[in-house]
């Protein structure tokens, strides 16, 4: 009897345990394998870009190419040292032909110049990248908070249409609703599912985005701590001193600053030992004046981008003004049209316009809002978009 009790105690004791056990492996398991969620600030993110993004390393790594090019022309031009046998046409006893001139002036004067632009180039694209870089992070990581509203926007309309139905379900049942409107909640909680998860993607897929940029997995679930906000800057924005600081500061302009002086020096060494009609004495001369068109065509490029971005955002200030009244007005209206469907004063048709009106005015806003941020992002850090492409350094090229 009592080796029953014991037996069947000691059986007790051990599936206990044995619960007990699977209980805290299952909480283990729980804390360690599932994706832990990053809090992460709009500062943070930036600082996890510079210092991930590959882009950084390969900018880092053109500046070094770029930087032993530079100093390897310098050395070999140091180490010929025959600038008078260049000019005199001759090296040593042996005379020099006009074509072994101009290789010689090429490889003395051209070479190092061709190389020092490019290392100046490349240093000034380095910090260029890194402002674009910030650039991208803050518009994603501003995109991601405006799909994470739009989500929530969608979810909290879902939820109104299935309660709707719910409503008109009871109603029909005791004669108050009529069959259109089951109809009309049904279709409208159908559009709201397929919305939802369209929303749902939208938001996973600007996460991909912001997790790629900071080099992150890019599956890792994010919490960003910092909110898309209205800081009005317009009446701050001295236009004057920014279009000044572009237009020292454009890299674009830069660079066709650099290729103009090494077109310079190749006009000069190619009129010195070609004649009229060798084609190089003619077109270098032409790749210096077009050089020179580039860099007034650039700034009024670059002039005219910042004015109409100045436009932009003080337009959308504005228009955010009015979008936050229409809210406001969407909202009151909305609210009066779902108290007089659950009155039966309404139908399901008004109810829904007024909710889907409500929902418009609200993603109008938070678009504007991600516009104007995204718009202050390109004055911080001076870049704006001309419409006129990257500029291929070919005159660099062409003297090598």
């Amino acid at each position: 009897m009592w080796q029953k009790i014991l037996r069947r105690k000691k059986f007790i004791g051990v599936l206990i345990t044995t619960v007990l056990l699977m209980a805290a492996g299952i909480s283990y398991a729980v804390g360690v394998d599932g994706p832990e969620v990053r809090e992460l600030s709009l500062s943070a993110a930036l600082d996890l870009a510079v210092k991930n993004n590959p882009d950084m390393e390969l900018a880092d790594l053109t500046v070094r190419k770029a930087e032993i090019n530079y100093d390897s022309a310098k050395r070999t031009a140091a180490r010929m040292d025959v600038e008078e046998d260049i000019l005199n046409g001759k090296s040593g006893n042996f005379p020099l032909t006009p074509a072994a001139q101009y290789q010689l002036g090429l490889t003395y004067w051209v070479q190092p110049k061709a190389t020092e632009a490019a290392y100046i180039l490349a240093q000034k694209k380095k910090e260029l990248q890194a402002n674009q870089l910030k650039l991208n992070v803050e518009t994603t990581y501003y995109n991601v908070l405006k799909a994470q509203k739009n989500l929530a926007i969608k979810r909290e309309n879902l939820k109104y249409f299935q309660d709707q139905l719910k409503i008109a379900q009871t109603g029909y049942k005791i004669g108050t609703r009529a069959k259109v409107d089951i109809t009309v909640a049904e279709s409208a909680v159908a559009a709201y599912q397929a919305q939802v998860a369209g929303a749902d993607n939208n938001y996973r897929a600007s996460l991909i985005d912001l997790n790629r940029l900071m080099a992150l997995d890019l599956d890792t679930p994010l919490k960003l701590t910092t909110q898309l906000n209205l800081d009005k800057i317009g009446a701050k924005v001295d236009i004057n001193a920014t279009i000044k600081d572009a237009l020292e500061d454009n890299v674009n302009i830069l660079e066709y600053k650099k290729n103009l002086e090494t077109a310079k020096v190749l006009a000069e060494v190619a009129k010195r030992f070609n004649g009229p009609g060798v084609p190089v004495y003619s077109t270098s001369d032409l790749d210096a004046k077009m050089a020179e068109v580039n860099v007034s065509k650039q700034s009024v490029l670059l002039t005219a981008a910042i004015k109409k971005s100045y436009l932009s955002l003080l337009t959308l200030e504005q228009s955010i003004d009015w979008q936050t009244k229409e809210v406001e007005k969407a909202k009151e209206n909305a609210k009066v049209y779902a108290l007089k469907y659950e009155a039966g004063l309404a139908t399901g048709l008004d109810a829904k316009k007024a909710t889907i009106d409500l929902e418009q005015a609200e993603e109008n806003l938070s678009g504007s809002i991600y516009q104007y941020n995204t718009l202050k992002s390109s004055f911080k850090y001076g870049i704006f978009d001309t419409g006129s492409g990257n500029f291929n350094a070919g005159m660099a090229a062409a003297a090598q």
